[in-house]
């Protein structure tokens, strides 16, 4: 009985995942459109060499779902500030540097008097 309990203290606390930690990595911070491209065929490339053909064609499949569901979000984001930027001036004053220029007096105490 007590083999099995030293044999459970003897085993890593965290066992390691049976793939490669590129596939989990975060992605890598940049604005480079090559490197941000590149980086999703790598994670595929590595993906097709860690599992089963049938679970690449079920990730394949996730992946393009999910390029396709932010897609879409972005192109709502976009009409959405199209409608805004197209919408109607909103009534009120309105202010603007071609606007017509009138001369005002009310409360226009100017110079004081001289004593």
């Amino acid at each position: 009985m007590s083999d099995i309990s030293q044999d459970r203290a003897d085993a890593p606390a965290v066992a390691r995942p049976p793939f490669p930690s590129g596939l989990i990595a975060p992605p890598p911070e940049t604005d480079d459109f090559s490197r941000q491209i590149g980086e999703i065929f790598k994670r595929l490339s590595l993906a097709a060499e860690t599992f089963p053909s049938q679970a690449f064609d079920r990730i394949v499949g996730t992946v393009l779902v999910a390029l396709g569901k932010a897609v879409l979000e972005e192109a709502e984001r976009q009409a959405e500030r199209l409608r805004e930027r197209k919408a109607p001036a909103r009534p009120g004053i309105a202010v603007s540097a071609t606007a017509r220029r009138i001369d005002f007096d009310g409360w226009d105490h100017g110079d004081p008097e001289p004593r």
